[in-house]
């Protein structure tokens, strides 16, 4: 019989070392060309929208469906498959989405900022920021990390929070350009449909994780970030990015962005790069499928080892 686990559930079954390392084995297999991605889908219903994601693994012979609602009520929800025993387990998805896209950006910094990097700067302190930092405290020794938000309240409170989290000297700036000024990473962890970063505040050896604009609407990144400044940029998924990633898409339409430019973060992993990339390296993460299943199969094979979550006819009840 299925299970069903709970946010409270998984937050006790995972950790962002354990999904960082399962992103990396899901993108070698997606590289292989034995693991499958398909790009988000937005379908627009009468009240709202239902978005839905797909992904299967050859080797490990799982499928995953994640399906989320955006009507005011944010409901996330992802059906985890076995090609030998049918459907393994009903997961709720909010805390898993935020986990799997710290992991995806602790994965690409692992592998383009540089060894020595200690200052983090950080723009956003909403949903997405906590893992964001964790992954990459994880990934690199990191020091200090300066946070902008346009939400005092919030900034402050995430601060307070994270500092005491991680141990780290987590301190509010007074602007974007402000938390920019010496960092050798920075994130973009917003919902702004205009740039918060300019390309003259970048300095070559920054790596940027762009984590927030997942629409063709959204734009975190000034253009010319994209077009003259970055030596590399690297994306979830190209056949994703092409749909959603809308910096790059303006870019390409007016003919300043070959897409041959653009990488796959499944080709970083098999082509690590043997030296430090001289210039600036950008991640634009627009959170596939695949990293939902990757993250989906331990905390399902670690609920299993641990019986817990509740088993699906067995008394189950979706009220609370």
């Amino acid at each position: 019989m299925p299970l069903y686990l709970s946010e409270k559930d998984i937050q006790a079954l995972i950790d962002i070392g354990t999904t960082i390392e399962a992103l990396e084995q899901a993108f070698s297999s997606l590289g292989a060309a034995t693991a499958v991605n398909y790009p988000r889908q937005r379908y627009r219903l009468v009240d709202g929208r239902l978005n839905v994601m797909l992904a299967g693994d050859g080797p490990g012979r799982r499928f995953a469906l994640k399906a989320y609602g955006s009507n005011g009520v944010s409901c996330h929800h992802l059906l985890l498959y076995s090609a030998d025993q049918g459907l393994l387990a009903i997961l709720e998805a909010g805390l898993l989405g935020q986990i799997r896209t710290g992991a995806a950006s602790g994965l690409a910094t692992r592998l383009l900022a540089r060894p020595a990097a200690r200052k983090l700067a950080l723009i956003g302190a909403g949903r997405q920021a906590r893992t964001q930092l964790l992954a990459i405290q994880h990934v690199r020794p990191l020091e200090s990390v300066a946070v902008f938000a346009r939400n005092l309240e919030r900034l402050r409170a995430f601060c307070d929070r994270m500092r005491h989290e991680t141990g780290l000297d987590v301190g509010p700036a007074t602007s974007a350009r402000e938390a920019l000024a010496g960092a050798d990473i920075v994130v973009t962890a917003t919902t702004s449909p205009k740039p918060v970063i300019e390309a003259a505040w970048l300095a070559p050896g920054m790596h940027v994780n762009a984590v927030g604009a997942n629409a063709a609407n959204r734009q975190e990144l000034d253009a010319e970030i994209y077009a003259d400044r970055s030596a590399l940029i690297v994306v979830d998924d190209i056949e994703q990015a092409r749909i959603e990633a809308g910096e790059l898409i303006d870019l390409a339409r007016n003919g300043r962005l070959d897409w041959t430019r653009v990488h796959s973060l499944a080709d970083l992993v098999a082509n690590r790069p043997r030296a430090e990339v001289a210039g600036l390296t950008i991640f634009k993460s627009l959170g596939a499928a695949i990293e939902d299943l990757a993250i989906a199969s331990v905390v399902y094979d670690r609920a299993v080892a641990a019986a817990a979550g509740t088993v699906v006819g067995s008394g189950f009840s979706l009220e609370r």
